[in-house]
This record gives structure tokens, C-alpha cells and sequence, in this order.
């Protein structure tokens, strides 16, 4: 006769007796108790883990509205119809004798309280972990109705699980994929066509990308945002430095210059990125330089800055200039600046005029160099720029030179000089610093990417602090201007300034700028780094 054996006996009359629900909860417990004895002899009972008690992991506004928590107590018959439908397997730590996790011998309310805090989004990533946190929160669908009652596949589940919830469908898998993705270091979740893919394919050809959505583009032409500044290639450097991996060529990618000469104005963009603590900061300086200075060329310069006028033929042969953020235009910002360099030059009187409308007529095109004037301010603002005086005077009435902010979003802005080589001698430069924070879709990052009111983030009228993290100063008073090497010898154009100081190719149009490739959308020939880059 075999020995005696508790297990048989137990297993053989489970077999034979007809199932029903009375039945099924006595054997429920009767298995619980088997396991917990078994645990004594093969080890700690801690290190048992029985899943059948323990909450899911549903994300209703409150604990509640996960219905009646189960209970081990043999009245609650819809409890036990639930745990019914639960395997009773053991888990793999109790044979590996390793630690199981906190979270999952949690008290069964206490679970239910703490992921009633979390977003769909969250609780579907929870619920992505393992099987066993899989198998909880398919568990919590059954209770909250959202499931069928067979056992559909897991992936059918997640997707039920958004259709039903109560927010936008967009938005929860929006945010489930930028979570995804954070863990991916070369890809990145577009919001404008709803896909993971590479930050660079926006700047692939369509030749070599065929399936790049038209949309996939993050900015509009008339955005203050620079174009090669996306999202999805901030966020990938900024997600490569928090993992510690390389990112310093990615900046490179990001940073870039464009030179322009059109009719006898020169308009140089350059965009330079740093990191200041964990915030990313951009600097966008706007060159522009007529080549022929007089005082006419003073009010090109006005007209450049405008913003609503009467299309004019003067308008539509300007090289384009970018506005400093969504709330504020160089015009409005600057509006007595503008008048303090036109008005004066002005030959017609406009008597009698409160808001004068200068035409070109009122100008003359004869040659004036403002900046050999004695006591202009152009002049006055020079001799500070190109001096080695630590402090400014002030003695250039402002704004020339003076950095303001903008008191709805993380924006620095100046208009100011700067000495540039022949034949242009010296240009106005427009200097714009965003604070863009440490990731997207931050309070700073919101603040730039359009206008809406429930975007915006107050500051302080007299708060400078942007440029002075950016340009290393301990007052906004000392900045001064000052254009790179790299950029000061691609207005020379490859000896075009040469031939343009002879009287050659003068007003010749010509353009340059980085070589991008089509297939890869990468720089070729990115400039190179300094030390105070990152």
C-alpha cells in the first residue's frame, strides 16, 4: 500500500466532486491553506506569494469605483465568482528563494487607494511591467465590467481599457507613448502624426522618407520657434543627458547659421544651444547690415522690424526677420527705439501729424554713416561694445542695448550693435534667449509653443536672469554682442567682400548655410563646440 498522502487524496476528490460556486470557494481555501502549509517545510512564508487576495491595479477617480473589494470571507459570493476565475500559481520566487517586491503584497485596499492616483496612461505602463501586474489589472477590468468573460489577449485589454476611459483617447495615448519613449534614446513620439520615430526624419527629404507624414513638421514659417530647434530633437538630447549617454553631437545638429544677402541688405541667423544646470537655453542672433548706410537704409531697418503694414514693394524684398516669442513683436517692443533712429532723418515734415507714415520718399539715399556721428547713439553704443570697459555707463539712451524680458513666457530679447567687417562695418543684431526648461512639455516649454492663455508663465517685467545664465554675467548691463569667428568669415562669402569693396558684384544675391543631407536629415558639416556649450 502507498503511503499516506494528503496532496492525492486532495487532488483525486477535487477530480471527482461536479463543480459549482459553493464548491469552488472550499476549495479555494482549502488550497490557500495547503500552500501556506507546504510554505513551513520548504521555507519562509514570505516568501509565498498568493496573487487571489491582493487588489488590481484600475485607475478610477477613487478607490471605490472599483466596486466591493474581495474578502476572504465565504458570504461574499460575487467576490469569490472573481477569484474563481484567478489561477492559484505559485510564484517562481518561492522556488528561486529571491525577495519578492513590496508592491505586490500590498494589502488589497491599500493597493486600490494607491493606483486610483494614477493616470490611464501610468496604469497601463504599470500594468506592462510583468505578468503577474498584467494579470491584476486584467483582473481589475473584469470587476470594472470592461472586459468580456472569456479571457481575451492582454494587448485587447489595454486597448479597452482606453477606449472606455473617461478623458481624451488622443491624449492618454499621447502620453502613454512620450512615456514609452522616454526609455528610447534615438526615437522619439511625434504629436503631430502620432508616431514613434526618428527626431531627424522631419528633416529628411520625402525622396528618402516616402512615408513622413505631411504634418510632421513642429513648426510653422512664422513661428518664433527656429525650424532645426523640434521637439523631438530637444527631447532626444535632453533624454540622452539624463541617461548619461553622448549627446554633445546632437547640439551640434541643432545649432546652425543661414547668411543671407538680398539687394544690398545682409541678414545672417545663427542659432547656438547650451545648457545652463539642467535648463536648455537657445540663442538666436538676427545680423542685418545694409551695405550702402544712409539714412534711408535707417528705415529699411524700421520697415524690417514692423509688423502690420500695407504690402508695399520695399516690404516684399527684405530678408525675413523672427519675431522673439508669441507675445511680443520687435515693433511694439522697440516702437521708440524705431522712431528715435528714423523721425530725425526724416526731410518731409509731416506737420501736424500725430503718428507720421514715413515713406521712402522722405528719405534720402545719400551716404550717412550714423556711427561716425559724435553723440549718436549708435556711435555712443559702439564705443562701449568694442571698448574694454567692464561696466556700462548707460550712457546710450535705451532701449539701444538693453536686454528686456517678455513677463508671459521664458523669453530675453535686445536689439543692439556690433562691429562687423568690410564693407558693411557695423549692423544692428537682434538677440533672442528662450528658456526652454529641463524637458518638453514643462511650464517653460508650454509658454513657447503658441499664445493661449492657459500657457502662459508670469515673470517679472525687470527678470533678465535667461541672459545672464546664457552669456555667464552678473548683470544684465555688462552684455555685450559679439559675433563668432565662424559667422564673421561667412560674410565674407568666399571673397565676395573682397570684390564688393572694389565695386564688384555689390548688389549680387547670394545665400549660404550648412550642407544637410537628404537621406539622413543630419548636418555634414556642423560648427564646432565650445567649452561653454555644455
Amino acid at each position: 500500500m502507498s503511503s499516506f498522502s494528503g496532496k492525492h487524496i486532495f487532488d483525486h476528490a477535487r477530480s471527482r466532486f461536479r463543480p459549482s460556486r459553493r464548491l469552488k470557494g472550499m476549495m479555494k481555501k482549502l488550497s490557500t491553506k495547503r500552500l501556506k502549509n507546504e510554505s513551513r517545510d520548504v521555507g519562509d512564508c514570505s516568501d509565498v506569494l498568493d496573487n487571489d487576495d491582493l487588489s488590481s491595479i484600475g485607475n478610477p477617480i477613487s478607490s471605490a469605483d472599483l466596486g466591493t473589494t474581495l474578502s476572504s470571507n465565504s458570504s461574499n459570493v460575487n467576490a469569490q465568482d472573481v477569484e474563481s476565475t484567478v489561477a492559484i500559481v505559485p510564484s517562481s520566487s518561492c522556488q528561486s528563494k529571491q525577495k519578492v517586491s513590496g508592491l505586490l503584497l500590498l494589502p488589497q485596499e491599500l493597493f486600490d487607494q494607491i493606483t486610483s492616483y494614477l493616470g490611464h496612461a501610468n496604469v497601463i505602463l504599470l500594468a506592462l511591467l510583468n505578468k503577474e501586474l498584467m494579470s491584476r489589472f486584467m483582473t481589475s477590468c473584469q470587476r470594472l465590467n470592461i472586459l468580456e468573460p472569456y479571457e481575451p489577449v492582454s494587448y485587447r485589454v489595454l486597448n479597452a481599457f482606453i477606449q472606455k476611459a473617461g478623458s481624451s483617447k488622443t491624449n492618454i495615448r499621447g502620453t502613454l507613448l512620450s512615456l514609452v519613449d522616454y526609455d528610447m534614446e534615438d526615437m522619439v513620439y511625434c504629436y503631430k502624426c502620432k508616431k514613434i520615430h526618428s527626431p531627424f526624419l522631419s528633416f529628411m527629404d520625402c525622396a528618402y522618407a516616402p512615408n513622413k507624414a505631411a504634418r510632421c513638421a513642429d513648426w510653422s514659417m512664422e513661428h518664433h520657434m527656429p525650424s532645426r530647434a523640434t521637439r523631438k530633437m530637444l527631447r532626444t538630447i535632453t533624454k540622452r543627458r539624463l541617461h548619461g549617454a553622448e549627446y554633445k553631437h546632437l547640439i551640434q545638429q541643432v545649432n546652425n547659421t543661414q547668411t543671407t544677402y538680398h539687394k544690398g541688405v545682409l541678414a545672417q541667423v545663427s542659432l547656438k544651444m547650451r545648457y545652463r544646470n539642467d535648463d536648455m537655453i537657445l540663442r538666436r542672433q538676427q545680423v542685418i547690415s545694409p551695405i550702402d548706410k544712409s539714412a534711408l537704409s535707417l528705415w529699411i531697418f524700421g520697415q524690417m522690424l514692423m509688423d502690420q503694414l500695407p504690402v508695399t514693394p520695399v516690404k516684399l524684398s527684405l530678408p525675413k526677420t523672427y519675431s522673439m516669442c508669441n507675445h511680443q513683436q520687435w515693433a511694439t517692443g522697440f516702437s521708440t527705439l524705431i522712431q528715435q533712429l528714423v523721425d530725425p532723418l526724416c526731410e518731409r515734415g509731416h506737420c501736424g501729424e500725430s503718428n507720421p507714415r514715413h515713406t521712402p520718399a522722405c528719405f534720402s539715399s545719400q551716404p550717412l554713416d550714423v556711427s561716425k556721428l559724435e553723440g549718436h547713439m549708435v556711435n555712443e553704443r559702439l564705443k562701449f561694445v568694442t571698448s574694454d570697459v567692464h561696466l556700462n555707463p548707460m550712457d546710450v539712451p535705451a532701449p539701444l542695448g538693453d536686454v528686456l524680458g517678455c513677463n508671459k513666457c521664458t523669453t530675453d530679447f535686445s536689439v543692439d550693435v556690433v562691429p562687423l567687417p568690410e564693407p558693411f562695418n557695423w549692423g544692428f543684431v537682434l538677440t533672442t534667449w528662450l528658456d526652454l526648461g529641463r524637458l518638453d512639455f514643462c511650464s517653460k516649454w508650454d509658454s513657447h509653443r503658441d499664445a493661449r492663455p492657459a500657457r502662459e508663465l508670469k515673470r517679472l517685467l525687470t527678470s533678465t536672469d535667461i541672459c545672464e545664465k546664457f552669456e555667464g554675467l552678473h548683470s544684465r548691463l555688462d552684455h555685450r554682442p559679439q559675433i563668432s569667428e565662424v559667422n564673421i568669415e561667412r560674410m565674407h562669402n568666399y571673397g565676395w567682400s573682397a570684390r564688393a569693396m572694389q565695386g564688384k558684384d555689390r548688389y549680387m544675391n547670394w545665400s549660404s548655410g550648412h550642407t544637410c543631407n537628404p537621406a539622413t536629415g543630419w548636418i555634414d558639416d556642423p560648427d564646432p563646440l565650445e567649452e561653454a556649450d555644455y
